[in-house]
């Protein structure tokens, strides 16, 4: 006779409550069909949390949201002043921007994009590039697609739009696809038709930090935790101009 433990049976169930999930996206032709369903994050990252609050950021982008978790603590460590700008599905902001409205913080604006293939973040990022002239934001945390094709994008916008002395956060600096519990090939066969195998198992976050921002003179590393030296994900923008330089953070 075997034993079975409450926890099986509730990962068993989450478990195929999510294959439905994606079954039903397919059969009715959804653009949601190619988003992973669930995630591993149950909790805000309290890393950039503590970061930020050695800081005096008030304009922050939060690059993907999920649930908000910590969407939330950035709207507390706020506390009214300045803006967050979140961004990430459409349902999603909205979903987030109204618990912090509950929560009674309204120095919230949301950018939210379809769930067609090829659109994304990025689109509402290159639209406030065009209306703002100057930097607008002091910390940008980026923990979305986790991708190349994406993110790498994301990284340039990005920059375009942080102040000097700003900071950009990348978030899960070691992360593969393969990796995943919900983006892994075996639970979502997507991710093998969308990425090569090398892709699936290459650490794409690295890549962009590593190559578009450690390369970069203008960015200097800064580690979240004192005296713990980090290895790439947060970097504060130190100057932008001739001879100057950006700086950074990392994770």
């Amino acid at each position: 006779m075997k034993a079975f433990s409450p926890s099986s049976f509730i990962g068993k169930g989450f478990r195929r409550i999510r294959k439905l999930r994606q079954l039903t996206d397919r059969l009715i032709n959804s653009d949601r069909a190619i988003v992973p369903r669930g995630s591993a994050v149950y909790e805000p990252n309290y890393e950039t949390i503590n970061f930020i609050k050695r800081t005096e950021c008030r304009h922050i982008a939060e690059i993907g949201i999920f649930k908000g978790f910590t969407s939330m603590e950035f709207a507390k460590f706020l506390n009214g002043e300045g803006e967050l700008h979140l961004f990430d599905y459409e349902d999603s902001v909205r979903s987030v921007a109204t618990a912090l409205e509950h929560a009674g913080f309204r120095n919230v604006r949301v950018f939210g994009s379809s769930y067609k293939l090829l659109d994304s973040y990025n689109w509402s990022l290159a639209k406030l590039l065009d209306k703002n002239a100057e930097p607008i934001y002091d910390y940008v945390f980026i923990d979305g697609a986790h991708s190349w094709a994406v993110d790498a994008l994301t990284a340039f916008l990005a920059d375009r739009m942080l102040k000097v002395g700003g900071y950009l956060d990348f978030d899960d600096y070691d992360w593969t696809f393969c990796g995943s519990p919900s983006a892994n090939p075996t639970v979502f066969p997507l991710t093998r038709k969308l990425y090569t195998a090398e892709q699936i198992a290459s650490k794409q976050v690295k890549m962009i930090v590593d190559l578009l921002i450690k390369r970069d003179p203008r960015y200097r590393s800064r580690a979240k935790v004192d005296e713990v030296p980090m290895l790439g994900s947060t970097y504060s923008v130190a100057g932008i101009g001739v001879g100057s330089t950006k700086g950074t953070a990392a994770r």
